[in-house]
Order: C-alpha cells, then structure tokens, then sequence
C-alpha cells in the first residue's frame, strides 16, 4: 500500500513537470450556418459575419472614409501579441496554396483584429475569388495552444454585392468636414457664387442624410469695409441667401437659425486683403442633438 502511495505521487510530479503538448482551436462557421449580412445607411455601411463560439467580423465604410475591417471577438485578449493572415483556397482547388497576407500586432480589446483601407480590400478581394481569410496566433490564457478563426466564403457574394451598392451611395464626407462650413461673398455682395452653391450642397447632403444634426445655425458676417448699419444689412442678407438656397433643397426650416453679426465678429484682421475676403461670409454651423 506504501508502495503504491509513492508511485501516485511520483506520477503527479511528473505530470507537473513534464511538458504539455500544444493543442489546436479552430473555429470556422459551418456550411449550414455560414452567412454575411449587411446592413445600409446613408452615412454607413457595414458586412458581417459571425464565427461561431469565437466573434464577428465586420468590414465596414462610413462617409468620407475608406473601408475598414475589426474582428469583434466574445472574449478579449489579455497581453498584445501577433496575428498571421493567410488565405486558404477552397478544398475543391487543389491546384491552390494558401496565400500569406501579412503578420499583425493585435489590440488588448474587444476588436483586437483592425485592418485600414489595404488590407480590408485585399481580404474582401479573397473572399470574392472564394478563398477563406485564415486568423492564426496563440490562445489568449497561457500561449500554449495555436488558434485559427476563418472567414468561411459560404453565401458571401450576394451580400458583397449588396455592401458595394451601399458604399457607391455614399456621400464623400462626414460630420467633421461640414460642421463649421464657410461660405464666402465677393465685396459688398449678397448673391451666392457658383462655388458658394457646390459647397453648400455638400452641407445640403449631409443635412439630409443624418438625422442626428437637429439645428444648422446660419451666421452672416462682414469685413469693416462700411458703416455698422450698412454691415449689419449686408450680413443678414447674405445669411438670409443661404438660408433660402438651404431651403429651396427640402431641409425642414425648423432646422435652421440665422442670426448676423455685422462687423463684430472677424474670422481674422481685417488689415489685409486676404484678411477681409476671409470675414466676407456665412458660416453654417451644425449641431447633433
């Protein structure tokens, strides 16, 4: 009994002390449950696909962006680590190898996995000639065992079709490039120039594309050139054209505020000629609820 004792012992230190072989993890969406899905916005478009027991990939455009690509995943990484990209051909092309697509440093959050504008067009690029994007690295716990994740090709292209048709539709900028939009006036003038009306169309398309803008705040402004009376009128005129241009391309007038200030508030001196052509404006500001 003794004897046997010892040799239990002896067994369970060398169970701790021996090395554990490597494990393998794959996780792939099967052939039945396999799908991408999109959704379609006029400031977003989105193309996704669930892994099973793993996460969600998403490839994604907003408005004045290129495409991007993240990997939302159910449980997050706990340190850095490396990424390998390949492609995997499809097992009827036996003709094929897989194709290295990079290695990659991934984040220590829910979307470890972020590609920009190259590499997201590389990886739908694969999808489309029916390949599989393979994700490999090493489990997040303790790096023994090696991970794989694929983007599995089932049912993908009826649903790119649809994420490209989205991304043709949308406008080529977002809220940050129109939010604070100068419109600028010839000296002494209230009427809207040929560039004053394709800039304000911009500022049209994205009013009527987000309905979280919920006032646009028309200011008219003036350079010192005149009396206060004289630049005060001019001001609310040239605030007024905008107003009404805005109008004339279905905005809700309930939108739009205007106020002019005349003189009183330079956008820069007034000293110079390019001082002045600068304060000659209105700008159309738009505040989110």
């Amino acid at each position: 009994m003794r004897l046997l004792t010892r040799l239990f012992h002896l067994l369970l230190w060398l169970a701790a002390i021996m090395p554990v072989e490597a494990g393998n993890l794959h996780y792939e969406a099967s052939l039945h449950d396999s799908k991408w899905e999109t959704t379609s916005s006029p400031l977003l478009c989105t193309l996704s696909h669930t892994v099973n027991r793993f996460g969600r990939a998403e490839f994604y455009q907003q408005a004045g962006h290129q495409p991007r690509f993240k990997f939302f995943v159910d449980q997050a990484p706990i340190r850095k680590g490396t990424v390998t990209v390949t492609s995997r051909p499809p097992g009827w092309k036996h003709d094929q190898v897989p194709r290295p697509l990079g290695e990659y440093t991934y984040r220590v959050d829910e979307t470890p996995f972020r590609f920009r504008r190259e590499i997201s067009l590389r990886l739908l690029a694969e999808l489309e000639q029916g390949m599989a994007p393979v994700f490999s690295f090493k489990d997040w716990g303790d790096g023994r065992d090696n991970v794989t994740a694929v983007l599995s090709g089932v049912r993908y292209l009826e649903a790119q079709t649809r994420f490209r048709s989205c991304m043709g539709q949308l406008i080529p900028y977002d809220y940050n490039k129109v939010r604070n939009s100068p419109i600028f006036f010839a000296t002494a003038k209230h009427s809207l120039s040929s560039r004053a009306k394709r800039k304000l169309d911009g500022v049209i398309a994205y009013l009527l594309r987000d309905p979280s803008v919920k006032k646009a705040y028309v200011e008219g402004h003036a350079d010192e050139l005149g009396t206060h009376a004289y630049n005060n009128e001019l001001s609310e005129q040239r605030a007024i054209a905008v107003r009404n241009y805005i109008l004339q391309h279905d905005v809700p007038a309930a939108k739009l505020l205007v106020r002019y200030f005349g003189k009183r508030k330079p956008a820069t001196s007034n000293s110079t000629v390019k001082g002045r052509s600068l304060n000659r404006r209105v700008s159309v500001k738009l505040v989110r609820e």
